[in-house]
């Protein structure tokens, strides 16, 4: 078996041609995450091999799909974090109140400077379940927020102008198949007043106004403050992912 690495995809090959690739994403925690097409838990276990034998190798796979998590365990692979995944109306966090971001100045990403905000961004992510150390760059920023995905107006954040610092922000992807809840968050000092929620309700009454009546997202399994505003909002549960991790 031949391995050759061609950019960010690796190739495993014999005699007889392809018997499996995966590719590869450094991600801004720090994880090394590759995502497999091969089925044989030999080339599974010699690409993660050549992929970086000194450090680990994450991956997922859907929590119904027994079939490929048998063959990821069966390459080494445990299983480390589960995710849900959910549906939520528009129609019930579209009513919920404003009142606890009286005294916060609420405006787009461009408002207050994209860099600030990834920086806040990065505060955020990195004290939540399986992002932790959460560190993105100004180019890994700027490609997040190209395109027609991103759309100001589906993204408020929260400053708390007596503090002088941001308090929380929501973020909803305009993906082509719907729109999709990326973040919803507060930080630590602005946790448990309603902040989150008021954030969530200002982002789905606009997507109420455009017509949406629907919401995806994900939640760690672990993060019971997410699931409760989650079911709040009228949210259920219609899958999972599990998260998968290979040890050197």
């Amino acid at each position: 078996m031949e391995i050759k690495q061609i950019e960010n995809r690796w190739e495993a090959r014999d005699a007889a041609g392809l018997l499996g690739s995966a590719h590869v994403w450094n991600r801004p925690d720090g994880k090394r995450i590759a995502w497999f097409d091969a089925a044989d838990p030999d080339v599974i276990g010699a690409l993660c091999e050549a992929i970086g034998a000194e450090r680990p190798v994450y991956t997922s796979a859907d929590a119904h799909d027994q079939r490929t998590l048998r063959q990821l365990s069966a390459a080494g692979f445990v299983g480390e974090r589960f995710e849900h995944d959910w549906t939520l109306p528009v129609a019930i966090a579209a009513d919920w109140d404003d009142s606890a971001l009286t005294g916060f100045t609420v405006g787009t990403p461009e408002r207050f400077g994209m860099d600030a905000v990834r920086r806040f961004d990065d505060e955020v992510r990195a004290d939540m379940p399986g992002l932790r150390g959460w560190r993105s760059g100004g180019e890994f920023w700027a490609d997040e927020h190209i395109g027609p995905a991103y759309d100001p107006a589906l993204y408020p954040v929260a400053w708390d102008p007596e503090a002088g610092r941001f308090a929380g922000l929501v973020r909803v992807w305009m993906n082509e198949s719907g729109p999709r809840l990326g973040l919803v968050a507060a930080a630590r000092p602005y946790r448990g007043r309603g902040l989150a929620a008021a954030l969530l309700g200002l982002a789905f009454r606009e997507l109420r106004d455009r017509g949406h009546i629907k919401v995806v997202t994900e939640c760690d399994a672990a993060n019971p403050a997410s699931k409760a505003l989650l079911a709040k909002a009228g949210g259920r549960i219609v899958g999972g992912t599990v998260e998968l991790v290979r040890h050197p």
